[in-house]
């Protein structure tokens, strides 16, 4: 987000002062109505490279649905978004109301790879994911971090030139010599403020991986939770078991496995 930030102003600095003053006022403006709620279909459809499913598709979903609706889990209306990228069984959710799946989800439900009770399973996970608030403003902060996204798309391609060379690998793999060295250097040079910014960078890169890792694991586990305490945890421990098993894996179908089955209400309700 700071970065994304600066990154704007430098840009609306540059710019001309009319296009400056449009870019923060249509933005400010664009991320409050996201923050609210508005527009997040269409700007999931953007963001995300997704489309609302069609005919078929539908059709290959209503056992699904039909799950859901037994369960009580779509009471509150969900918009359902279809990605044909990457390829694969994925689900996820965003904002306070849709879930995005891949057609490879559609596919394997229609061809009977995946049973219905388990395709549910993965889009409760997903609606678990938006009644506990977990992604209710992230539509919105997709939109603002549109400028680190831009970065991050550089440096990998950066990556993947300089990532062939073994120097500059290694260099990557042991930055945290280069911090050290800073710190000292700016302490030496009696420049500590520019030492510990050095260091703070190097520290960041280990940090902010490291975060937002624990953070995705969080939010996984207590979207395990709502799914078992609906009664899907069998269906979803019977999905995952296909694949890997990896100790991450076996430890979510050990917890699933061991939660009571009893419906999880709205976070929402339960505040008011």
């Amino acid at each position: 987000m700071v970065v994304s930030t600066l990154v704007t102003c430098v840009v609306g600095a540059l710019a001309h002062p009319v296009a400056g003053a449009a870019l923060f006022v249509v933005g400010l403006a664009t991320f409050g109505a996201l923050l609210s709620g508005c527009g997040e279909s269409l700007s999931v459809q953007w963001l995300a490279r997704a489309r609302k499913p069609r005919d078929y598709e539908l059709a290959a979903l209503r056992p699904v649905v039909a799950v859901l609706k037994e369960l009580n889990l779509v009471s509150t209306p969900v918009q359902l978004l279809v990605r044909d990228r990457p390829a694969g069984v994925r689900v996820g959710a965003a904002g306070r109301r849709t879930v995005v799946i891949s057609q490879g989800l559609v596919e394997a439900i229609a061809s009977g790879r995946i049973r219905p009770d388990e395709a549910a399973a993965l889009l409760a996970h997903a609606i678990g994911r938006i009644r506990l608030a977990q992604c209710r403003y992230d539509v919105a902060l997709e939109f603002w971090m549109l400028p680190w996204r831009l970065l991050q798309v550089v440096s990998r391609g950066l990556d993947r030139v300089f990532g062939r060379f073994p120097l500059a690998a290694f260099a990557w793999r042991v930055r945290f010599v280069t911090g050290a060295v800073a710190l000292v250097q700016g302490f030496t040079d009696g420049q500590a403020v520019f030492g510990l910014i050095g260091a703070a960078v190097v520290a960041l890169s280990y940090t902010v991986p490291w975060a937002e890792q624990q953070v995705a694991l969080a939010g996984e586990d207590e979207a395990d939770q709502f799914v078992a305490a609906a009664g899907l945890g069998d269906a979803l421990c019977r999905f995952l078991e296909r694949g890997r098993r990896s100790p991450r894996v076996l430890h979510r179908v050990h917890r699933l496995r061991s939660v009571p089955a009893t419906v999880v209400p709205d976070r929402a309700v339960l505040a008011s």
